[in-house]
């Protein structure tokens, strides 16, 4: 026949036509299956119409953070920040989803001293504070440091786990145009305790660039002195100049270590160096009795006496053995106007120039 008539439907007519010599009992029999056959087919396309929708739907409703922000990072627009907020990386996170990852240990990598701690929901507070103070400042660019510290998790960096992590949870609603008030801001996590908000004075309001294109990572940092000194470098490559305000946030009982210590060996001003604490919420079983005597004896006793890290066997070590991929630093050359402080060993406290003595 023609072409118009390839697909014609060329099934039985007849039951008996389809099965010759079957008797009435027989073709109400074969009816019957072929119209049961019929309902079958039409249910289960029903059924699959139906589950196609449903994964449709929750394929559409996943959660923002697979998607990417309608503004691409453009370095000219930060050109007037000049507050610069640091979290310090404490860890890497190995999983690839990260749906579990304020619950379950296993997704980060942990040293057996950081285990059975409720680590990661500190972690989180931490991260989450510093996009909150972001928000609240249209000036301010939030830099999470912290280089690729673990050998047994691959070339990892804690900055870029910490950036996933709020990328993860939409930045917690502060994804679009920055404008929330400096008292949501200051809230911080439930439960959690902050040191150190009273010095944030002069947050404003106003709408700024989206906290996501104000945020950055700082990938070669290996203890807290690099953390605070290299994203003091970081800033400059993306801002132009140095940050005129700082503001760092870490667990409280780390508070001496960066407000006195490690600012001092950078000579950084008081008056405009900020810190916020924020402990484990009481009900976890974060041992801070523990960790503020690990804090005395591993960190503040070594940092009094050897202010850059290079001369104490212990620090040197530190840092040697988080540096497992052989990275080098590329400071020297993006920020020559403190190349000196960068070189510089101690013992005694830098004395050379720097550009925000003033």
């Amino acid at each position: 026949r023609g072409a118009m008539h390839a697909f014609e439907d060329l099934s039985p007519r007849d039951v008996k036509e389809a099965l010759p010599g079957a008797g009435a009992t027989g073709a109400v029999k074969v009816g019957l299956w072929m119209r049961t056959a019929q309902m079958v087919t039409l249910v289960l396309s029903v059924a699959a119409c139906s589950w196609g929708t449903i994964f449709w739907r929750r394929l559409r409703d996943l959660p923002k953070s697979t998607e990417r922000p309608d503004v691409l990072f453009n370095a000219e627009e930060l050109r007037n920040l000049s507050h610069l907020v640091l979290v310090a990386g404490h860890a890497v996170i190995l999983a690839d989803s990260l749906e579990h990852v304020v619950q379950k240990e296993s997704d980060w990598y942990l040293e057996p001293y950081q285990r059975h701690q409720d680590l990661p929901q500190a972690l989180v507070s931490h991260i989450k504070s510093g996009v909150e103070l972001t928000a609240a400042d249209p000036e301010a660019l939030l830099i999470f440091s912290g280089g690729q510290t673990r050998a047994a998790a691959g070339p990892r960096d804690e900055g870029w786990s910490y950036y996933r992590l709020a990328e993860h949870f939409s930045w917690w609603g502060h994804g679009g145009t920055s404008g929330t008030s400096s008292q949501v801001a200051q809230s911080a996590l439930r439960g959690a305790r902050l040191e150190g908000l009273e010095g944030l004075g002069g947050l404003g309001g106003r709408g700024s660039v989206p906290v996501p294109q104000r945020t950055v990572t700082e990938d070669f940092a290996l203890d807290s002195f690099q953390n605070l000194l290299f994203s003091f470098c970081r800033f400059k490559e993306l801002v132009g100049h140095y940050p005129q305000r700082v503001t760092v946030i870490s667990f409280g009982f780390k508070k001496r270590r960066f407000a006195q210590l490690h600012r001092s060996a950078l000579r950084f001003p008081a008056s405009r160096f900020s810190f916020v604490g924020i402990q484990p919420p009481p009900g976890s079983r974060f041992d801070l009795a523990r960790a503020e005597k690990g804090e005395l004896q591993n960190s503040l006793q070594l940092f009094e006496s050897d202010p850059y890290g290079c001369h104490s066997q212990v620090l040197m070590e530190k840092r040697r053995a988080r540096n497992p991929f052989q990275r080098t630093a590329p400071y020297l050359l993006s920020c020559p106007e403190i190349k000196d402080l960068l070189e510089w060993c101690g013992p005694g406290i830098f004395r050379g120039n720097l550009p925000w003595k003033n």
